[in-house]
């Protein structure tokens, strides 16, 4: 997925030739699917409607990265694959199965290019034999809390409080946990979109509100690639404490979010073969347990 990120405040953005046009600069069409912006961006609607036309997504951020929302093309696509994925619902426990496995595997993995070793056959032969997917988030969540024992220790002590925190995140390590996987989770959603699957209903997630449970089952396989990437973005020091805000919970700032867009953006860059292939799997998975329908 290429994408562009405008993150400045109170400036205007117009489309022409099929390029956006900002503070003198040109971006073309053709060198983005998707375009992140500042809440704070003025842009006419108008130009909206020319971006979605082309099959561009827009993502808005709220200044204090609370809240994010999706613009795109309201054309439906592959309907199809919905259908066969409603069907495929019936099927839960081998989806489940499969996003916590692999994600078990690639936190391993992660944790020896730390050169730190742990055993997950248990845990493997766990979810094998797991009936209902209660058993498997539970096996999940015991897992996440020895991850996040080893992980945390590879941080500035002044930069964590030694556990995973979220709504609202309490330190700047957790903060920065929040804010991507929020990110590439919203990223993953257009992703979805764009081949016709309906994000919003999964099979190890409980579809709930405005909660996306498709994509979040698919974020769990790339948690530990984002995890890497903020270990980075703390180890070579391009956060510091005053990049980071406290209201309520911890949050990375407006001009802390600035200094690590180029971080974020390659991490995608880097994730868009593994992406690709998780949602060709899923669709082969979906194929599998509906074997009398085609996608």
């Amino acid at each position: 997925m290429k994408i562009a990120v405008i993150d400045k405040k109170d400036i205007t953005l117009k489309v022409e030739s099929s390029s956006i046009k900002v503070e003198g600069q040109n971006i073309p069409f053709k060198l983005m699917d998707m375009l992140i912006l500042n809440h704070r961006i003025i842009f006419q609607t108008k130009d909206i409607l020319k971006l979605t036309k082309e099959n561009i997504s827009i993502l808005l951020i709220s200044h204090n990265n609370d809240n994010f929302s999706i613009i795109n093309s309201g054309n439906s696509k592959n309907s199809e694959i919905k259908l066969i994925q409603y069907q495929s619902l019936k099927d839960k426990l081998i989806f489940a199965k499969y996003f916590i496995s692999n994600k078990f595997i690639t936190h391993q993995k992660h944790l020896h290019s730390l050169n730190i070793d742990i055993d997950i056959s248990s845990q493997l032969n766990q979810i094998k034999k797991a009936v209902k997917i209660e058993e498997i988030m539970g096996i999940e969540g015991a897992f996440a809390r020895v991850y996040f024992n080893y992980f945390f220790t590879f941080f500035p002590k002044n930069m964590h409080k030694n556990k995973r925190s979220k709504q609202p995140p309490q330190d700047p390590v957790n903060a920065l946990l929040s804010y991507w996987y929020s990110l590439y989770y919203n990223i993953i959603t257009v992703k979805l979109l764009s081949y016709g699957f309906e994000p919003s209903m999964g099979y190890l997630h409980t579809p709930f509100r405005t909660h996306n449970a498709l994509a979040s089952d698919l974020l769990e396989l790339f948690r530990a690639s984002i995890n890497q990437a903020v270990l980075s973005a703390f180890s070579n020091n391009i956060l510091i404490s005053s990049d980071f805000t406290k209201k309520g919970g911890v949050y990375i700032t407006f001009e802390g979010r600035k200094k690590v867009w180029s971080e974020f953006i390659a991490l995608v860059g880097l994730l868009k073969p593994k992406l690709d292939e998780e949602i060709a799997t899923l669709k082969k998975m979906m194929r599998e347990v509906n074997k009398n329908e085609k996608i």
